[in-house]
């Protein structure tokens, strides 16, 4: 299991700190929702505890949201709109999580696309989309070029490299660039921000939620990881808190016919 690419948000030590992630901006989701040609049905794949599908109950009549991890699910059934009656959280892979009777008009990835099989997700995305169907992916959830960028990329670069024995790449390339593995006719891309603020050790704490940086991946290394981290923060923190930039990017388009 572990051995599976993402496996890792299945891990209660990921799961039990994801709150501490900034959330999207607001205007996201009001993008999202003046995206697709209807309001019927929305498909959040990838959903973790639901940081899109749950705030999109508010404009749709219907939401499925998809993950893998149950314990993700657990968590956003805990959250905010969470058991909303129009939520229908599904525990499965979105290239084969039974979605029979579903037709949507709006698909959205978020932080996830980089997890998934192209190949085979685009085909079944398009067999569950109604007419005029939008995908969208949405990335960035971290600080955008905080005070402390410099010292912060080159902490990635040691770390990234100690832990995962390659370069630092910055950006998931299919995200920013690409047209999601020749799937998608990218039809625009905007950009979304709004301030955030917190402590150093919620974001500390919110690093470890990311794959790269769980427990179990660090191991005796944490310490020294956490220890790094805080004094690299500490100068830039006012009372012990960092204040700093959530920048969104929303990319969407038209899934491909066969």
């Amino acid at each position: 299991m572990q051995n599976r690419p993402g496996a890792s948000f299945e891990l209660g030590e990921v799961v039990e700190l994801y709150p501490f992630r900034p959330p999207y901006p607001e205007a996201v989701f009001a993008h999202l929702a003046a995206l697709a040609p209807r309001r019927d049905a929305v498909l959040d794949i990838g959903c973790g505890p639901g940081k899109v599908s749950r705030p999109l109950t508010r404009s749709f009549a219907s939401v499925v949201a998809v993950d893998p991890s149950q314990n993700m699910i657990a968590l956003g059934q805990t959250l905010p709109d969470g058991r909303a009656p129009n939520l229908h959280w599904i525990n499965g892979f979105a290239e084969d999580a039974p979605m029979d009777g579903w037709s949507f008009d709006l698909t959205v990835a978020a932080a996830s696309i980089h997890w998934m099989q192209l190949d085979r997700l685009f085909p079944r995305l398009r067999a569950h989309a109604a007419p005029g169907h939008v995908f969208a992916a949405v990335s960035g959830d971290d600080a955008f070029e905080p005070p402390w960028d410099s010292e912060w990329k080159s902490f990635l670069a040691k770390w990234v490299m100690e832990v995962t024995g390659r370069p630092f790449e910055p950006r998931w390339p299919d995200a920013i660039a690409g047209n999601f593995g020749g799937h998608v006719d990218v039809a625009g891309r905007e950009f979304f921000a709004a301030p955030f603020s917190q402590s150093v050790d919620d974001f500390i704490k919110c690093q470890h939620s990311r794959d790269t940086w769980a427990y179990s991946k660090l191991g005796n290394r944490t310490a020294a990881f956490d220890a790094e981290l805080a004094a690299l923060l500490a100068p830039h923190a006012v009372d012990g808190q960092l204040a700093y930039t959530v920048r969104t990017l929303v990319t969407w388009g038209r899934i491909r016919p066969e």
